[in-house]
């Protein structure tokens, strides 16, 4: 028969068992309760802010009413590209005080609703890229074009024949876009609304083809709604910095910056953001970043014929 001290040191060690396995499973139902209850820190990790200056000096932009896009030129230095989402197939030339000084027709182009010009390399050199994607007449639409030409001089009347390329958003899905750029010799697309839908043109496309977009992720402008209302929080354009290695994107009002390898390796959130709107303008709508980190914005005027606009700031860029 087991001694009285063998029984208590048997219940002793079943009491201390029981004590672990009510420690255990507490920790264990605490941990799952965390995890439901908050996000993880890469869905809710606040968007890093950048370092920018804003300049003084704007302009108003009198030929551009419906500035819908901004590029800067890889042939001209010091030059800038723009355009209306309507009205004549043409660019407008602009230096870097918001001075028109050139206007070009897109040979072979035609209007439905242009909202993005930007400037990559090509086999020519450097090229426009001019994106008409917008809503065309208030509604949605699954194809989207792109004219591509040799980028001309600002003295110069008219282009070269226009390449067309066509695509469409895969099946059954209608989209509103004003945001096309260029990574590494290849096209990509954010479409304007929420959720902002990441596209990729294919690598290769002759020149007449009809293509289909590939959806890459989504740009995360979900953060920036608590501080607006999300009509404002959509992107209108984006542009590559000359050397590829930043995309300068933008809302109403809002800079959003990335590293380019990071959105072509489909890593949507990582990105800096800058408040644009101290700058008081009408309707952002373009945006331009040089390779140092100068920022170029432009404005639609904000309904009938009145002026668009054109401001500054600098960024310092991330390390």
């Amino acid at each position: 028969m087991a001694s009285k001290a063998d029984a208590g040191l048997g219940r002793l060690g079943s009491a201390i068992y029981l004590t672990i396995l009510v420690v255990v499973g507490a920790a264990v139902v605490w941990a799952a309760v965390r995890r439901h209850a908050e996000p993880s820190t890469a869905a809710t990790s606040p968007t890093a802010e950048l370092s920018c200056e804003r300049e003084p000096a704007s302009a108003a932009l009198p030929v551009l009413p419906e500035a819908s896009g901004l590029a800067l030129s890889m042939r001209t230095p010091g030059l800038l590209w723009s355009l209306n989402d309507s009205s004549a197939p043409v660019v407008i030339a602009l230096d870097q005080a918001g001075r028109a000084i050139g206007r070009v027709r897109i040979t072979g182009a035609d209007v439905n609703n242009w909202e993005d010009v930007s400037v990559a390399p090509c086999a020519s050199g450097s090229c426009l890229y001019v994106a008409d994607t917008g809503n065309g007449g208030g509604t949605q639409r699954n194809d989207v074009v792109i004219y591509r030409v040799p980028e001309p001089l600002p003295g110069d009347k008219a282009t070269a024949p226009a390449e067309v390329f066509n695509a469409a958003y895969p099946a059954d899905e209608d989209h509103e876009a004003e945001a096309v750029f260029a990574i590494n010799g290849q096209l990509y697309l954010v479409t304007k609304g929420h959720p902002s839908l990441l596209f990729g043109f294919p690598l290769h496309m002759p020149p007449g083809s009809l293509n289909t977009l590939e959806r890459l992720g989504e740009v995360p402008t979900e953060r920036l709604l608590s501080t607006s209302i999300p009509r404002r929080t959509r992107i209108t354009d984006a542009e590559t910095t000359p050397d590829g290695r930043w995309v300068a994107l933008r809302t109403n009002e809002a800079l959003l910056m990335y590293r380019a390898d990071d959105l072509a390796a489909r890593r949507t959130d990582n990105l800096w953001y800058w408040d644009l709107r101290a700058f008081g303008e009408p309707q952002g709508e373009g945006v331009a970043m040089s390779n140092e980190g100068e920022i170029y914005l432009a404005s639609e005027g904000g309904g009938g014929d009145k002026p668009g606009t054109f401001a500054r700031a600098r960024c310092a860029l991330p390390q």
